[in-house]
């Protein structure tokens, strides 16, 4: 029985929808191109339990080279002759017809073999794999195009995943959807290919999933701007003005050579309109990655062709999704980024051209964007930066129209809604069985090694030793990875740990010099061979609030501390954002690993493990915050304030919040060195 499979080529900005999906299923093989995803994505794709395949590695060998080799001569042989025979190729007069062949032969020849040798890694993987869905992103390009059609040939179900709002007529290329399903972010994604004849029950409106950032993103639009000031040194008095140099694909179709210096050219020009007019402002050219070779260069040539100053322009192709949310206005050219401009409550200006117009408007009436030729960029840039009700009458529009755009208003579900969509388009995939942790996770002492079991220890707590510790305990110390980090950082000392986990001790045991299997309580360290007054140091890494008594086992470890004893602890902070939202939305779910480990018993906020502390007969002597993944955006976007600040969450707001406040907020565990309390005796 053959392994099922599915095959991605979605780009990484909708990855978060492929990983909710990779975990309602059963593990399976992934085939992607490895040079799309990052060591992060691969790496939680093996985290769902899937394996990854790499689409190119399956037709590597000699033989399928020369299977391609002679499948691409042939093919290019049939279809010379056939263009041969066709007096009036494509439709020209004879003569025409015989300028073109040569260029049409020539484009041909040269994608042939890639495709070629695409058709031979999907044919050996459905031969390896019973492949239940392809998912793409565009199915117009050489890759894309070729790879849904040899689906629909194959019976694989597929699912094309718009890369963008066609706010035009659908670029398509052949005026057809290939794959089955097109999921597409909102109404205005349906309109076109309606238009095309596609069937409606072909197209589903999910939102975008990349844009699910923006549902957090527009309540804290202040902290942007600061973190927006504090990274690119913007001049936090002035307004922020935002030019995206993104543009419909329809001006590449149009063949504008020159779109991207005519685009930044006439921003210029409206920003130098505003200096003369006594309006300053930060202007921010916001470029594309790709462009990062020559853009910030171009970008300072066309303001010295402009007799310009430098002063008050920035260039940037990071922070897309600030920028959107943190300007006071974002301009750009017939762009989804003013979508997401909409999305984060920004207004917009469409800097129109002339093939756009051609084309057809991108923006209906009456969804709050402004459309303005260029002579007509520096007027309205000025109106809405100094009319507060203009300003609150776009931003009012933009909001009830933007639904239109992105499936309910940018809810930051989108990701969720089109995982449920590959789900529901895949064939024959099992569902992940429903394993409660409870059922999992109690039995600490006699299961089997959990995944966290085998990670590579955590050298940022070793670090925090200064005493070179010639005696050392973990307690709780797994399978000793991070025990055996302390052994190589100080080679002469003597490691031991305590584990309740017997296969987990079983692979410690190696590592390190000796291991006590059980709870620390079940020991007497002197009578196993620790003499009171010798421990150099102490390792709990997210042990004590598994413990029913911890202010006990500090105490019993007190007099086994030598006068240069240091104790490293890491405690998990239930003080932290994420977890009291959700405790306002009446969730409290207990997980294998996290703040909730189902195996947690003891709870405790930063005030509380200074009491414990105290209560104990120790003193911290320095302390560390390890931030919350989840939680970096915001602890970033606030950590330069100086004054008390509002958080707002999905279902709580907290007033008054001070630096040192949202620092222990945004915490997810606490690292702590301590000594014994000299006063304690």
């Amino acid at each position: 029985m053959k392994q099922k499979a599915i095959i991605s080529l979605l780009w990484g900005k909708h990855f978060g929808a492929l990983q909710q999906f990779l975990q309602m299923h059963e593990p399976m093989t992934v085939i992607a191109s490895m040079g799309s995803l990052s060591p992060q994505m691969q790496e939680a794709i093996a985290q769902t339990g899937s394996t990854l395949v790499s689409i190119d590695g399956l037709a590597q060998d000699a033989s399928a080279a020369q299977t391609v080799s002679a499948e691409t001569q042939q093919l290019l042989g049939a279809f010379e002759r056939h263009i041969q025979q066709q007096p009036e190729f494509c439709g020209f007069a004879a003569d025409a017809s015989d300028k073109l062949r040569p260029v049409v032969f020539e484009s041909v020849k040269g994608d042939l073999p890639a495709i070629v040798q695409l058709l031979e890694c999907l044919k050996r993987a459905a031969e390896q794999y019973d492949i239940a869905l392809l998912v793409t992103n565009e199915d117009m390009t050489r890759v894309g195009k070729t790879a849904t059609a040899w689906a629909r040939a194959q019976g694989i179900p597929s699912v094309h995943l718009a890369h963008s709002i066609a706010l035009v007529d659908p670029y398509t290329v052949h005026n057809e959807l290939i794959a089955d399903k097109l999921v597409v972010y909102g109404q205005r994604g349906v309109e076109g290919y309606r238009d095309l004849g596609v069937a409606a029950e072909r197209l589903i409106a999910t939102g975008n999933p990349a844009w699910d950032g923006y549902a957090t993103l527009r309540k804290q639009k202040p902290a942007c701007r600061q973190q927006l000031n504090t990274k690119y040194g913007l001049k936090p008095e002035l307004p922020l003005v935002v030019f995206g140099t993104t543009w419909a694909a329809n001006l590449s179709a149009h063949c504008i050579e020159d779109i991207y210096d005519a685009s930044v050219r006439a921003f210029m020009i409206a920003c130098e309109s505003l200096k003369r007019a006594g309006i300053q402002i930060n202007a921010v050219i916001k470029d594309r990655p790709s462009n990062a070779a020559f853009g910030e260069k171009r970008c300072a040539e066309i303001l010295v062709k402009l007799g310009a100053s430098g002063d008050g322009y920035y260039y940037a192709t990071d922070d897309t999704e600030l920028f959107a949310a943190g300007a006071d206005v974002l301009v750009a050219v017939d762009s989804n980024y003013l979508v997401e401009g909409m999305l984060a409550h920004t207004p917009v200006v469409n800097l129109m051209n002339t093939a756009g117009m051609l084309m057809g408007p991108c923006f209906e009436a009456e969804t709050g964007v402004v459309e303005v030729e260029a002579h007509e960029l520096a007027s309205a840039l000025q109106q809405i930066l100094a009319n507060p009700e203009l300003r609150a009458g776009l931003l009012q529009l933009g909001q009830k129209r933007a639904t239109h755009y992105n499936h309910n208003d940018g809810d930051g579900m989108a990701t969720a809604r089109v995982a449920q969509v590959l789900a529901s388009t895949a064939k024959g995939l099992a569902s992940r069985m429903q394993h409660h942790v409870w059922q999992q996770y109690l039995d600490v002492e006699q299961g089997e090694i959990a995944e966290g079991y085998h990670t590579p220890g955590r050298p940022n707590l070793v670090a925090m030793y200064s005493n070179d510790p010639a005696i050392v305990i973990d307690i709780g110390c797994a399978a000793g990875s991070t025990a055996a980090l302390i052994k190589q950082r100080f080679p002469t000392s003597q490691v031991w740990g305590i584990e309740m986990n017997r296969a987990a001790a079983q692979v410690a045991s190696s590592k390190i010099d000796r291991v006590l299997v059980g709870k620390f309580e079940d020991f007497d360290l002197e009578r196993e061979g620790i003499a009171k007054g010798t421990l150099d140091g102490v390792l709990l890494a997210d042990v004590l609030e598994h413990m029913y008594n911890p202010w006990d086992v500090m105490v019993k470890l007190r007099p086994y501390m030598s006068p240069k004893g240091q104790l490293v602890l890491s405690i998990p902070n239930v003080r932290n954002l994420m977890l009291m939202d959700d405790l306002s939305k009446g969730k409290w779910t207990y997980a294998a690993a996290g703040l909730l480990d189902i195996t947690h018993i003891r709870f405790f906020t930063l005030a509380e493990i200074v009491k414990f502390v105290a209560e104990t007969g120790y003193r911290i002597v320095r302390a560390e915050h390890a931030i919350d993944g989840r939680l970096r955006d915001l602890w970033n976007q606030n950590q330069a304030i100086t004054v008390p600040t509002e958080i707002n969450m999905d279902r709580m707001k907290l007033k008054d919040v001070t630096r040192d406040e949202l620092l222990e907020l945004c915490t997810i565990q606490f690292h702590l060195v301590l000594e014994k309390d000299p006063l304690q005796g």
